[in-house]
């Protein structure tokens, strides 16, 4: 058996989300795939740290003859009608139009049918033709929830093939479960500038991800005498709708203690989100929501949103507001600050949800979808 997966998401240096899901998968299924498997992880370049470090059944390919434009759909399409596998799988991306006929796909999420504003007009029209063209081509399709399921299903439903899509949560890094000193947090904080009270959100910094509602839940906050010394941290990239974001913190009261650390390392992102007293995440749309998990191991309450999957993955661990309502989001991270009883019952619920979930569960899954 020959199994060709993408391994090009997963190689990125700067990861987010998606691509994190991909890597620790990938990661999984090293140690779960048996040596009579052939594996081939197809790259734009070589790869990269531990990525690289591959079994004996493992290879890579690296598609870098021209052209540069449309990889997927030009490099790896080739690959697949000159080079067959038996199942190829696609974890962060989309499925190229010549495939074998197993094919696997994960699909996050329909945000641009939500939010087509948010993409351009490319990003749009090819994020969801590649999941119309999953459901109705390909052989199997994974989804990080249930909620992405039904939204398949509420808009292809001419396509929809219930038999064919398995709902395969994510894990989480084990570094958000390590506990670490004092010393070691208030060397991070200060390599960031950040004080020791302070709100944080991990996401790109983007009207879907609702940075304006936790600016200005943040600036209802500092109204209060209780809060005058709390600090807000967005980490993340700009992205779409940055502008109103940028226009909307230049004339924050508060701006001074807004900190935008733009992208943080893996190493030092579970260190800072330990030292948080909340984390913020009212987000109006995710597929999964894996900042929240990370929060959950980390013991740190959490204030999230009950749109879209956040309610389905933090359960009653979570303080659950309608991302709309800066007041309500404001009042439940007051909850959190002023009531230890209250945020103490939401570390421990957090740390029973966090145990539900791992990487290697995910891996499993996953390897019994691709085989």
């Amino acid at each position: 058996m020959k199994i060709g997966i993408d391994a090009s998401r997963a190689n990125n240096l700067q990861k987010t989300g998606v691509e994190w899901y991909a890597y620790f998968l990938l990661q999984e299924l090293k140690k779960i795939i048996p040596e009579n498997v052939e594996v081939i992880l197809y790259s734009r370049e070589d790869l990269q740290g531990d990525l690289a470090d591959l079994p004996k059944n493992w290879s890579n390919k690296v598609l870098s003859w021209p052209p540069k434009m449309f990889w997927t759909q030009v490099r790896l399409s080739l690959e697949m009608l000159f080079s067959k596998v038996d199942v190829l799988f696609v974890p962060a991306h989309v499925v190229p139009m010549i495939h074998p006929k197993k094919t696997v796909m994960t699909v996050h999420d329909v945000a641009a049918q939500r939010f087509p504003d948010s993409y351009n007009w490319f990003e749009n029209w090819y994020s969801l033709f590649s999941a119309r063209f999953a459901l109705k081509k390909i052989w199997k399709i994974i989804t990080p929830s249930k909620f992405t399921k039904d939204e398949l299903q509420h808009f292809f439903a001419d396509y929809f093939q219930p038999e064919k899509i398995k709902v395969i949560y994510h894990g989480f890094n084990n570094l958000y479960q390590k506990k670490y000193s004092l010393e070691e947090k208030n060397n991070i904080l200060q390599k960031y500038k950040i004080k020791n009270k302070f709100l944080l959100s991990i996401s790109r910094l983007e009207y879907k991800k609702n940075t304006v509602g936790i600016i200005k839940s943040f600036e209802i906050l500092k109204t209060q005498k209780n809060y005058q010394d709390l600090q807000l941290v967005l980490v993340g990239k700009p992205a779409h709708g940055f502008a109103e974001i940028k226009q909307v913190l230049e004339n924050s009261p508060y701006r001074q203690d807004i900190i935008l650390p733009g992208w943080v390392a893996e190493n030092d992102l579970p260190i800072i989100l330990s030292a948080a007293q909340v984390f913020v995440f009212p987000s109006l749309y995710e597929g999964f929501g894996l900042p929240v998990l990370q929060a959950f191991a980390s013991s740190v309450p959490v204030v999230t949103s009950s749109d879209s999957s956040l309610s389905e993955i933090s359960k009653d661990a979570a303080m659950l507001v309608k991302s709309d309502d800066y007041q309500a989001i404001a009042d439940a991270i007051k909850q959190l600050l002023s009531d230890e009883n209250l945020r103490q019952e939401k570390i421990k619920l957090g740390l029973q949800r966090a145990s539900e979930f791992s990487w290697e569960k995910c891996g499993r899954e996953t390897w019994r979808v691709l085989k």
